[in-house]
C-alpha cells in the first residue's frame, strides 16, 4: 500500500490542526483520515503481522523510518540511520529426530505434520512410558478440581484436552474471570511437568469448530518437558484399548464437572523432539528532534510505541484454531505506532521544544519487551536525563470516551499535569498510579524514569486475526493524540520536569487471574540460563520483606521449578493470599532460600 500521492495533503492538514492543539485549543482533533491511513499501512497483508525478525516487520520499520526522515528528524545511529538493531529469536523449526510411536499394545508410527507436531515450548529429548488420560490437565485448589487426583504421573506420558470443563455453561466455575487461565496451554504443560510427567500430549477438545494441528511457531524458552499436539484420531487410537472415546469422556466431564482420569491399559508411547531455534536481527526505529534551549537540550522525552505484532500467530495468539493466519495487529499496536509518527511530524514541523524529543518504534515487545529493554541498556541520549517516557499501546479503540493513563504517580506532578492537559477534551480519564504493566514503559521505570502509558482498553480481538483496521476509531485516536501532544509540550517546555517517584505497593494494580501479590519485577530481556532474573523488588512487598533483591534469579517458587516467567506465573496462580511459600534464589552464583507470605492484590 502506498500513500505517496495523498500523504503531503493530509500531512499539511495534520500539522495545521495539531499545531492549534498545541497552542491550547480546547477541542482540537487530529485529522482522522491520515491516522487511519497509517494504521491501514502498518496492518496491511504485506506486513504479515509484523513479527520481529521477519520481512514484514522489516517493511514496517522502513516505513516508520521514511516517515521520520520526511519529517526532518535526525537519525539516531550513524551508519544504521534510523535503525537500532539487536538480535532476537525469530522462529522455531524441526530438527532431527521428531517422532511419535505407539509401542504397545501394538506398534504404530504416527506421521509428523499429519498426525502430530511438536510444540515450540517443548524441550528436546526423548520420552518413553505408560500413558495416562488426564482430562483437561487442570489442577485448581481454588475450584476444588484436579484432573491428577489419585493418579501418579511420575515418569508417565499424559494425554490432555484443550479448553476447560463446561465451556458452554455460563454457570461453570471455570467461566469466572479469575479462572480463565486454566484453559491456557501453559497451565496444562507446566502442570504436567510439575506432576512429574515425562511428556505431555495435547489434543483439541471434541466439539471445537475445527481441528487443525498448530503451526510450529513461537520463540519461547523450552519449558522442561517434551510437548506435542495430536489429532483427535490419534487420541482415540491411544484410548482404544480402554474401550473409551474422547468425545464421550469430554461430555461426562462437562456434565458432572468431575475428572474422568485413568491409566490407559497396556498403552506405551515413545516421543522424540528435536527443534532448531533460529536467530535473526530486528531493530528499534528512532528519530531525534534536538531541543532548542542550550540549557535544556541535553534533557529528553522519549515518545514510544511498539510496532511489532504476532505475525501468523504462535504461543502468544489467543486464536489457537487460526495459527498460520495473519494477525494484523491494527490496534496492537499499529495504532500506537501511528501516534508516534503523527506526533513526530507535528513537533518537527512547528519547531523544536526546549528539551529534545526522541521518537521510537520499538521492536520485540511481543517477545518480552526486548526492544525497550535494549534501548534502556543502550540509550540514544543519557537515560538519567530522560525526564519522561510516554508510551502508547492500543490507543485505537476509544469507547465511551474512556482513556486509561497509567503511571501518573511515577513522577512528581504527573497526575495533575495529565488532568489539566485533558481540559476541554471529550475524555473520561481513568488515572492509575501504577507504572508497572507489560508494555514498553516498564523498562524505563525500572531504570527510575517517570513514565506515562496511554491505553484505550482491551477487547475481544486482542491477539487474534480479528484485530483489523475497520474496527479502529480514528476520531478517538485523534482525541487521544491531542492529549498526548499537550503532555509532551508541557513537559518539554517546563522549567521543572517531573522527578522519579518510587511507587509503593499500595498503588499496585493487579488482576485476580495472576494470583496473589509477591512484588517482584522481572527482567524482560532474554536470559542466558533458566530462571527469572529480577530487575526490581517492590518496597514493602512480600518479596522485599523476605529479603529478595534486584539481580536475584528465582529458580524455584512454592515447590515449582522456575525456568521461565510462565513458570512463576503458574506457581503464583496455584497459591492464595496468606500462603507461606519457599523461594529458592540464585544470588552471585549461590543458592539462597527464603520464605515469603503472599498478600492479596489490590
Amino acid at each position: 500500500m502506498s500513500v505517496s500521492v495523498k500523504l503531503p495533503v493530509r500531512l499539511s492538514a495534520l500539522l495545521l490542526v495539531l499545531s492549534a492543539a498545541l497552542a491550547g485549543a480546547a477541542s482540537s482533533v487530529l485529522p482522522a483520515e491520515w491516522l487511519l491511513d497509517q494504521v491501514k499501512i502498518l496492518s496491511a497483508p504485506e506486513m504479515e503481522g509484523r513479527a520481529s525478525g521477519t520481512p514484514g516487520a522489516d517493511r514496517a520499520a522502513r516505513h516508520i523510518a521514511k516517515v521520520f526522515q520526511e519529517a526532518g528528524l535526525r537519525p539516531c545511529c550513524g551508519g544504521e540511520g534510523y535503525l537500532q538493531p539487536f538480535e532476537v529469536v525469530t522462529g522455531t523449526r524441526l530438527g532431527t529426530p521428531n517422532s511419535l510411536t505407539l509401542l504397545a499394545p501394538s506398534r504404530r508410527d504416527f506421521a509428523i505434520g499429519r498426525d502430530f507436531t511438536p510444540l515450540a515450548v517443548s524441550s528436546d529429548g526423548s520420552a518413553e512410558g505408560k500413558v495416562l488420560f488426564v482430562g483437561y490437565g487442570i489442577t485448581s485448589t481454588n475450584l476444588h478440581y484436579d484432573d491428577y487426583a489419585a493418579l501418579d504421573a511420575r515418569g508417565k506420558i499424559v494425554l490432555a484436552m484443550t479448553g476447560d470443563p463446561g465451556a458452554a455453561d455460563p454457570a461453570s466455575p471455570f467461566r469466572q474471570p479469575e479462572a480463565y487461565h486454566y484453559a491456557e496451554r501453559s497451565h496444562k504443560i507446566i502442570n504436567a511437568r510439575e506432576h512429574g510427567a515425562r511428556a505431555v500430549i495435547l489434543v483439541t477438545q471434541p466439539g471445537a469448530e475445527r481441528e487443525t494441528l498448530p503451526v510450529l511457531s513461537g520463540i519461547s524458552h523450552p519449558w522442561g518437558i517434551q510437548a506435542v499436539f495430536v489429532t483427535r484420531a490419534v487420541a482415540d487410537a491411544l484410548l482404544a484399548p480402554s474401550g473409551k472415546q474422547l468425545a464421550a469422556l469430554r461430555e461426562r466431564i462437562d456434565r458432572d464437572l468431575t475428572p474422568q482420569s485413568f491409566p490407559l491399559p497396556g498403552v506405551q508411547v515413545k516421543i522424540e523432539v528435536a527443534l532448531v531455534r533460529d536467530r535473526g536481527t530486528t531493530a528499534n526505529v528512532i528519530g531525534i528532534l534536538p531541543g532548542r534551549d542550550p540549557r535544556l537540550k541535553d534533557e529528553s522525552i522519549v515518545i514510544g510505541a511498539h510496532y511489532d505484532h504476532l505475525g501468523r500467530g504462535g504461543e502468544g495468539s489467543l486464536a489457537p484454531d487460526e495459527i498460520g493466519k495473519i494477525h494484523p495487529g491494527a490496534d496492537d499496536n499499529a495504532s500506537g505506532t501511528t501516534g508516534v509518527m503523527a506526533l513526530a511530524r507535528t513537533f518537527a514541523a512547528r519547531g523544536a521544544l526546549p528539551r529534545t524529543l526522541i521518537f521510537v518504534g520499538f521492536a520485540g515487545e511481543e517477545l518480552g519487551l526486548l526492544g525497550s529493554s535494549h534501548y534502556a541498556e543502550q540509550p540514544i541520549a543519557a537515560l538519567d536525563k530522560t525526564v519522561l517516557m510516554l508510551n502508547m499501546d492500543m490507543i485505537g479503540r476509544l469507547k465511551d470516551d474512556r482513556l486509561y493513563v497509567f503511571g501518573v504517580d511515577s513522577g512528581t506532578g504527573l497526575r495533575e499535569l495529565v488532568a489539566r492537559a485533558a481540559d476541554g477534551l471529550p475524555l473520561k480519564l481513568q488515572l492509575r498510579g501504577d507504572p508497572f504493566s507489560p508494555s514498553d514503559h516498564t523498562p524505563f521505570y525500572i531504570h527510575e524514569r517517570p513514565v506515562l502509558f496511554l491505553f484505550t482498553g482491551a477487547h475481544a480481538d486482542y491477539h487474534k486475526p480479528g484485530d483489523t483496521w475497520e474496527k479502529i476509531n480514528p476520531q478517538g485516536m485523534a482525541t487521544v493524540l491531542t492529549l498526548a501532544a499537550r503532555i509532551v509540550k508541557r513537559v518539554g517546555s517546563s522549567t521543572a520536569p517531573p522527578a522519579y517517584v518510587k511507587v509503593a505497593p499500595a498503588a499496585a494494580r493487579g488482576r485476580a487471574g495472576y494470583g496473589p501479590f509477591f512484588g517482584v519485577v522481572p527482567d524482560f530481556g532474554e536470559g542466558e540460563r533458566p530462571g527469572v532474573r529480577l530487575s526490581g523488588v517492590r518496597p514493602g512487598s512480600p518479596a522485599d520483606r523476605a529479603g529478595v533483591k534486584e539481580g536475584d534469579i528465582i529458580v524455584r517458587f512454592a515447590g515449582v521449578e522456575v525456568k521461565t516467567l510462565e513458570d512463576l506465573t503458574f506457581a503464583l496462580r496455584s497459591r492464595r493470599s496468606g500462603d507461606k511459600v519457599e523461594v529458592i534464589l540464585l544470588r552471585d552464583g549461590k543458592e539462597v532460600s527464603t520464605e515469603a507470605t503472599l498478600e492479596q492484590r489490590r
